[in-house]
């Protein structure tokens, strides 16, 4: 199937002339663009600052450190509000996917007269086993017991409904989880007075996201068109499996599953039923629905065609925080297009069934609701539900759809009231 991100990079090849002519007038906007930036961080530094009068005592390798101690002797410090929240097992993977630049970052900061620390609500006793395990050297204290991560709004206070409108980045807004992302900037006089200089939230923080940098410079950009969220499919960098999701596997992870090997070959059969139940789909009447509340006819194989793939794919993340499913089926402009789409979704399926090794499938894999643990079950368990099950089971809705239009159903498993494989032929 051609993808939308293939379709835009099919066409783009032109003669070095031309070639030339269009980097020259990007040229032209990255240059702007660079001036715009230079002048927005002027603007940042003039910001007015506000004192800082309250006493934070952290918890650290040290033992109690007060904000004051954080900036180490120098006059500015930086924190990055890592999200990792009491009782949580570990912290968050899109924070962790910043946090491995921090360790070249810090040293090069402290050559500038700024210290950098991480600061989260969760218990040092639990902050360090799991830096421990990612391999982290940077700072890292804990607020827990202070007001800290309240007072620069990123993480929910007692009381506060997180399924509501919440105050982040300056505004009332929508956000699923008790814990946020942030960064603050701090200044110490010569006689110790702290100020609070900046803070950013939300995308402020895509500055700090270096590998979306290099991606930004590549053909297919970020490339995140069709998954749950944009950084779904980001993962502690211990848990990349060799999904094709990953660049860089283990030797254990690179080893194909034996538990999953009967799955593929089932996965293989029902294929053949879904192609078949497909081409029963009516080309006049893709707009159809048997009740205003219900998929057409259209969006729903559609969705058929996408779950194997795209399921499989999120079945390699660590879990899902469902409060970020926005889920709006497209309605596709043709039975060739739903095709296509089934497809590219076997294709990167039975890519993920035959990369998976035993290890990550005995893997844990957590559902979420706005960063409140649902459930967690092995991933091999959710692989079996959300997409094998799922499937079957909205397959077995399109054959409905099929019935009450008159359309013969075929043969899924057995006869059907229109189809018999076992009939006797003279």
């Amino acid at each position: 199937m051609a993808t939308a991100t293939s379709d835009k990079l099919a066409g783009k090849v032109a003669s070095p002339a031309e070639w030339l002519k269009a980097r020259k007038e990007l040229l032209a906007k990255e240059k702007e663009f660079t001036r715009l930036r230079d002048e927005l961080s002027r603007h940042r530094r003039e910001l007015p600052w506000e004192k800082v009068d309250k006493n934070y005592v952290f918890e650290g390798s040290r033992g109690k450190e007060t904000l004051a101690d954080l900036f180490d002797g120098r006059s500015q410090l930086i924190v990055y509000h890592f999200m990792f929240g009491p009782g949580w097992k570990e912290g968050c993977p899109s924070c962790s996917f910043l946090a491995d630049s921090f360790d070249g970052s810090a040293i090069h900061l402290a050559q500038r007269d700024a210290t950098f620390v991480a600061i989260s609500r969760a218990a040092l006793a639990e902050i360090e086993p799991f830096k421990k395990r990612m391999g982290w050297r940077f700072k890292w204290v804990s607020s827990s017991g202070t007001d800290f991560n309240y007072d620069y709004q990123v993480s929910a206070k007692k009381g506060e409904d997180t399924n509501g409108k919440i105050y982040y980045n300056y505004e009332l807004t929508e956000f699923p989880s008790e814990e946020r992302p942030g960064a603050s900037v701090f200044y110490k006089d010569e006689k110790g007075d702290i100020y609070h200089t900046y803070s950013t939230y939300g995308r402020g923080l895509d500055i700090l996201l270096n590998p979306y940098n290099f991606l930004d410079m590549a053909p297919k950009g970020r490339n995140e068109e069709g998954l749950p969220y944009p950084m779904a499919w980001v993962r502690h960098h211990d848990r990349y499996g060799a999904s094709g999701l990953t660049a860089i596997a283990s030797k254990e992870d690179q080893t194909a599953s034996t538990l999953l090997e009967p799955w593929l070959s089932e996965f293989r059969e029902e294929v053949e039923i879904t192609r078949r139940v497909l081409k029963r789909l009516p080309a006049d009447k893709l707009g159809w629905k048997p009740h205003p509340k219900s998929m057409t006819i259209g969006q729903l194989a559609n969705h058929i065609a996408m779950i194997p793939g795209r399921l499989a794919k999120l079945t390699q993340l660590d879990g899902f925080d469902a409060s970020q499913a926005n889920f709006e089926p497209p309605q596709p402009a043709s039975v060739e297009e739903i095709q296509a789409t089934l497809e590219e979704s076997i294709r990167d399926a039975e890519s993920v069934l035959k990369a998976t090794s035993d290890d990550a499938a005995r893997g844990s894999w957590r559902l979420t609701l706005g960063g409140k643990e649902v459930f967690t079950k092995p991933r091999i368990a959710v692989m079996r539900s959300i997409m094998l099950n799922h499937w079957y089971h909205h397959r077995g809705q399109l054959s409905v759809y099929l019935r009450l239009l008159d359309i013969p159903v075929p043969v899924i498993y057995g006869r059907s009231a229109d189809e018999n494989p076992f009939a006797q032929t003279a």
